[in-house]
């Protein structure tokens, strides 16, 4: 039996397709400029960004503003049925192509959450503003769900950080036609804290 998040990824993965390469880079610069002016994004010395498949909305922008503002930038790898983020010193990578096609970083180390920014007094150093995690997905709604690929990655990043106690925030980054009136969810589904399109930002926190 298909589940309605099946049912809604087969249809929007349908209408993603129809678009034009310009629409997803052309929404990736707007959505960056929404993203510029985000203050938990001017606040986060670390950010954890997301190279864009085929599909979704272009963050090359948003991976440049990061550089020009001289944050540390996180990318993902995909090992195993897990994702681990890598610390990566230029826009230009250097890249290899991972799981599902994907472009990934050509490094090890330094991973998170080993250099996540800690809470005040857990190191003994001056507290750092909460992380920032660009986050993809299929669909979104107003009230900050999410519907993820169906792989699970993030989830279960997500809840590894949340085993730690570290603070971060999440920001869905996404086309302006993946935000929907309603997503359906898991109980173990977690909430974006704002969601970022080509149309503008929607504050959750």
């Amino acid at each position: 039996m298909v589940s309605p998040k099946q049912e809604l990824r087969k249809t929007l993965r349908q209408q993603l397709a129809q678009l034009s390469p310009e629409t997803f880079r052309n929404e990736g610069i707007r959505a960056a400029e929404f993203m510029a002016v985000f203050p938990p994004w001017q606040n986060a010395s670390t950010v954890l960004l997301f190279l864009s498949a085929p599909g979704e909305i272009e963050t090359a922008s948003l991976l440049d503003l990061a550089f020009k503002q001289g944050k540390k930038v996180f990318l993902p790898k995909v090992e195993g049925d897990i994702a681990r983020f890598f610390r990566i010193k230029s826009a230009e990578g250097p890249w290899q192509t991972g799981a599902f096609g994907i472009r990934e970083p050509l490094i090890e180390g330094p991973v998170l959450p080993e250099e996540f920014p800690q809470r005040a007094g857990e190191t003994g150093k001056t507290e750092e503003s909460p992380a920032l995690m660009v986050t993809p997905g299929m669909a979104f709604d107003r009230q900050g769900n999410r519907m993820g690929h169906g792989k699970g990655y993030y989830d279960k990043f997500f809840a590894k950080l949340d085993g730690l106690g570290v603070p971060y925030i999440r920001v869905a980054f996404c086309l302006e036609q993946q935000i929907l009136p309603e997503v359906p969810t898991e109980p173990w589904d977690k909430t974006m804290n704002a969601i970022c399109s080509g149309a503008g930002l929607i504050s959750i926190l």
